[in-house]
């Protein structure tokens, strides 16, 4: 794992605060991707998922309506372990907004 598989670029901070408030994000971020990683039976590299994740992006198609165009074996196992609809082509706002508020839970 490198700083490019999370696309980290150099970050300019000084003060102390803002050094720690940095790291401590880069190093969630690294812990989010390896429990995802573990849960997918480590069937795919962090690269990977990073990747794959960072395509399955929602654009708005009309008023309420958004469309989801970018599906692959990543995201489609990330839909079968977590249940989270990642390769639906359609979505109303109403049911991401409910799908966001079931993972909080």
């Amino acid at each position: 794992m490198t700083k490019s598989d999370l696309v980290a670029r150099p970050v300019f901070v000084t003060r102390e605060d803002r050094i720690q408030a940095h790291f401590l994000i880069c190093f969630i971020a690294l812990t989010i991707l390896r429990l995802l990683e573990n849960q997918l039976e480590n069937k795919f590299s962090a690269s990977r998922i990073s990747e794959s994740l960072s395509q399955a992006v929602g654009y708005p198609l009309e008023e309420n309506w958004y469309v989801f165009g970018y599906a692959d074996e990543v995201t489609e196992e990330i839909e079968r372990v977590f249940n989270i609809p990642l390769t639906h082509k359609y979505m109303r706002l109403g049911t991401i907004k409910k799908f966001l508020a079931d993972t909080k839970k």
